[in-house]
């Protein structure tokens, strides 16, 4: 069988090299290094990043991934993955999971439970229905202000009497 590339062969190759970002534009319906380095004397702009739908990240300058140059030309770059070694967790187990930003705050998939920790600023949970549901697992309790392993917690009050699953640290 006979198949017919306009570019000839070479549309086929791709070679894939190791850069760094220096701007980002995240503006717009698609995200753009506007400006990124290569190899030794290599300077790129306008380099499509393409993301995950559901995920959308913007890393910091100084991050570092692959550009893969289809059909081996320097002017058709994608840019792929992009992580920056200073603020990449490290020594996961297998199977784990975090999700992370450059000030230390991290959503965090343990493999035996998912922790949300802000290094930084407030955790914020919003409802479009104006309700917020805490549901503690097999009738264990929700414990507010800390693990319930140590200070000292009692039962939150409500307007209809003591809660059953809420208790809140005390002092």
């Amino acid at each position: 069988m006979w198949v017919w590339f306009p570019e000839g062969i070479e549309g086929l190759i791709g070679s894939l090299r190791r850069g760094t970002v220096q701007k980002i534009d995240d503006s717009g319906t698609q995200q753009f290094l506007k400006r990124a380095t290569g190899l030794k004397s290599e300077a790129f702009e306008d380099i499509h990043r393409p993301q995950t739908h559901g995920f959308s990240s913007h890393p910091p300058a100084g991050s570092e991934g692959l550009f893969l140059a289809l059909g081996g030309r320097s002017d058709r770059l994608l840019a792929i993955g992009f992580e920056h070694k200073d603020h990449r967790p490290k020594d996961l187990a297998e199977g784990q999971a975090k999700l992370y930003d450059h000030k230390g705050n991290v959503v965090f998939m343990k493999g035996d439970g998912l922790s949300v920790n802000a290094k930084t600023g407030s955790v914020e949970v919003r409802a479009q229905a104006d309700k917020v549901t805490v549901v503690p697992g097999d009738g264990k309790i929700v414990y507010l202000g800390g693990d319930g392993q140590t200070g000292s917690y009692d039962f939150i009050s409500t307007p209809s009497g003591p809660s059953i699953n809420v208790k809140a640290r005390i002092g």
